[in-house]
């Protein structure tokens, strides 16, 4: 697992709980195509351009997203959701 101080996904599936916990964490990331029991997590760029999208229920799936969302320096909200 990568070395950060920052929220990051479980390397496999994960749950709505997580995804939230992201989008709250980061700008430019969003829950999209919600279908209620899955959906997808996607990191877009500061122009809405996409960088990576995940559903939820794929292999694999944080592992991929957190490395695309450290290595294209998402940066992290500056506020906090209550």
């Amino acid at each position: 697992m990568l070395n950060t101080d920052s929220p990051l996904l479980p390397e496999g599936t994960f749950t709505r709980k997580q995804a939230e916990t992201i989008v709250a964490a980061y700008q430019n990331v969003a829950i999209e195509d919600d279908q209620g029991t899955h959906f997808r997590l996607v990191i877009r760029d500061s122009e809405g351009q996409l960088i990576w999208r995940a559903w939820n229920f794929e292999d694999n799936a944080g592992e991929w997203f957190n490395r695309y969302l450290l290595s294209h320096g998402i940066p992290k909200n500056t506020f906090t959701r209550n």
